[in-house]
């Protein structure tokens, strides 16, 4: 159990227990394994394991369990396949795809991996590249399921869909809101994933003792930083993503690199040394034993010959038979997962309460966030301007009137399409944020999505389409009604090719005239374009008193209904639903992300 964290490459704790793994099979590219220590001896209170900085890259993921929880974490022929949606029987499968597509190829990256972690803290060690963040993510059930077979055990239980609110996962990038401050951040999880029976001030009490046992009172009213804006050090970064699954007092704790490979163990590891010079491998005098052994398996994983010997020599000794034993019996759960299924799952807070929090955060964001929240109004603005005076005072002459106001038309209902693409890119940056507090329990799916709904479409996509309709329409002159100002809010998407403006729909082949039913910037150029000409009457040039074309008329010519209130309302229907279409297959997509990765 870690005692304190005084900075990122020390670690004081009272146990270091390295269980093995069973590894079946040898042809493997790289080699997962790791070693029994037996610090029975060491276990004194006043006995302390440090961490110091390491020469080599050769990283450690670790799996914390606190001692008063008295936790086992086992698992049991764990086998993972990259991709793989079926449980094929070699390291590499093809599956048959279209004569288009290539070919696909799943590789298999762990193999038949069985063992044991008990109470204390525990370690994977391995060279770069060996599988050991994949195992961790399968433990921690990061992982999606499509490809993987084996079963993981905590206390002889399988993990209950409760399994996510009671363990913590310090992931390897520094994932958090780099608009927040060190405190805010901490405060952010402890508001969502502590009981509701837990009160403000003693959430607060509980984030001060964290960051004063992590040494962040320097930094904790400091923001953590984002690609444009200067924010706290590396190693700060790294503390509080570990503080922030310290506030939850998890019964588990999984690290997957917490120090970025800079560590290394200089405890007490007497049968490591014991087992291997019965195997011919002698440490030698002052060389770290850690890095002996992983030498011999960086250098067992070039060789076949040797790989084999160890896997061989592993099997027939008792640390094996020991742990396959200790497994075996908690794997015997039949009667037990009758008992499991009957336990109600809830979450740590309402649903009213997590959308509180997480619009809290969205706004704060925003706010403080000049690129995301200023760009978006001023440059609606500018643009509104320029629409302005390009289309200014537009004539009510059939040449050059006409054109000039369907121009203006076009460039209205472009300019807020491809204005409302700028969602993209904050919702793709926040997709890992999301990913990894959904899966650590911090809220629900429809919590995220509500949230961005109210706090990110309305004020930073809304606000600046009104801005920019409200200075473009008054400027150009176009008929001045509450139709006009409010519909291209409603826009999202559109096909420009088959609304009608650049080619008339009925001049189209008729099997592609069916585009037009699925064409949101139809609907919108219509509502704009019958809400101009209804009732317009267009005069010869130079002669205002000679109204020889009516608006109806430019409009039956284009194609466009508009005989009825039917023919401008089912457009704002149209919007409508496929808006709301859209919406639905969002949240959907978000209910099919299951797994960080």
């Amino acid at each position: 159990m870690i005692e304190s964290v005084p900075c990122c490459s020390f670690m004081c704790f009272r146990q270091w227990d390295l269980e093995t793994l069973n590894n079946e099979t040898i042809e493997r590219e790289t080699l997962l394994s790791s070693i029994s220590i037996n610090t029975a001896a060491e276990q004194d209170d006043t006995a302390q394991n440090i961490i110091v900085p390491n020469r080599r890259t050769a990283s450690v993921s670790r799996v914390s369990i606190s001692e008063d929880a008295a936790a086992t974490l086992s698992f049991h022929d764990i086998n993972y396949f990259i991709g793989s949606k079926i449980k094929p029987s070699k390291h590499r499968l093809k599956l048959p795809s279209l004569p288009c597509l290539k070919s696909q190829e799943y590789k298999q990256i762990l193999f038949n991996i069985s063992g044991r972690f008990s109470n204390g803290m525990n370690a994977i060690l391995g060279p770069t590249g060996c599988g050991k963040s994949s195992l961790l993510d399968i433990l921690a059930d990061r992982k999606d399921r499509h490809g993987l077979s084996g079963r993981v055990l905590v206390d002889g239980l399988p993990r209950h869909p409760s399994f996510k609110y009671i363990v913590g996962y310090v992931v390897q990038e520094d994932i958090f809101t780099g608009t927040l401050t060190v405190r805010e951040n901490l405060l952010f999880s402890a508001n969502l994933r502590l009981s509701k029976t837990v009160s403000t001030l003693e959430k607060n009490a509980r984030v001060s003792r964290i960051i004063t046992e992590l040494g962040l009172e320097s930094c904790a009213d400091t923001r953590m930083g984002t690609d444009f804006l200067r924010g706290v050090s590396g190693g700060e970064k790294k503390r509080t993503c570990i503080g922030m699954e310290l506030v939850l007092s998890p019964k588990i704790l999984f690290l997957d690199e917490p120090t970025t490979g800079e560590c290394v163990y200089h405890g007490p590891i007497n049968d490591i040394e014991t087992y291997f010079s019965t195997l011919g491998y002698q440490c030698k005098l002052h060389d770290n034993p850690t890095d002996f052994v992983l030498d011999i398996l960086i250098d067992a994983n070039r060789t076949p010959e040797t790989l084999a010997k160890l896997n061989d020599e592993y099997k027939q000794s008792s640390m094996h038979i020991e742990v396959l034993a200790r497994a075996q019996q908690e794997n015997n759960t039949e009667n037990q997962e009758l008992l499991q299924s009957t336990i109600v799952v809830e979450a740590a807070q309402a649903l009213r309460t997590e959308i509180f929090y997480v619009s809290q955060r969205t706004l704060r964001n925003a706010l403080r966030n000049p690129a995301m929240a200023l760009a978006q109004v001023v440059v609606s603005i500018m643009i509104g301007f320029l629409v302005g005076l390009v289309f200014y005072d537009l004539k009510k002459t059939t040449d050059p009137g006409i054109q000039d106001r369907l121009g203006t038309i076009f460039f209205i209902v472009v300019n807020q399409i491809f204005s409302s693409m700028s969602a993209i890119e904050p919702l793709l940056q926040e997709r890992v944020l999301f990913l990894h507090e959904y899966t650590s329990g911090y809220y629900r799916i429809q919590t995220f999505f509500i949230a961005k709904l109210v706090c990110d479409l309305f004020p930073m996509r809304a606000i600046p389409s009104v801005l920019f309709s409200a200075i473009a329409y008054f400027m150009t002159g176009l008929a001045r009604t509450t139709v006009a100002l409010i519909i291209v809010v409603l826009i999202y998407v559109g096909m420009m090719v088959f609304s009608g403006f650049l080619i008339k729909l009925t001049s189209m082949f008729n099997w592609l005239s069916w585009i037009q039913w699925i064409s949101a910037f139809r609907y919108a150029s219509n509502v704009l374009t019958i809400n101009e000409f209804q009732g317009l009457k267009l005069c010869l040039p130079n002669q205002t008193n000679v109204c020889l074309v009516m608006g109806e008329d430019v409009l039956s010519d284009r194609g466009i209904d508009h005989g009825t209130a039917w023919d401008l309302w089912k457009n704002f229907f149209a919007l409508t639903m496929m808006t709301t279409i859209f919406f639905v297959l969002a949240y959907i997509r978000l209910l099919r992300i299951k797994k960080t990765k």
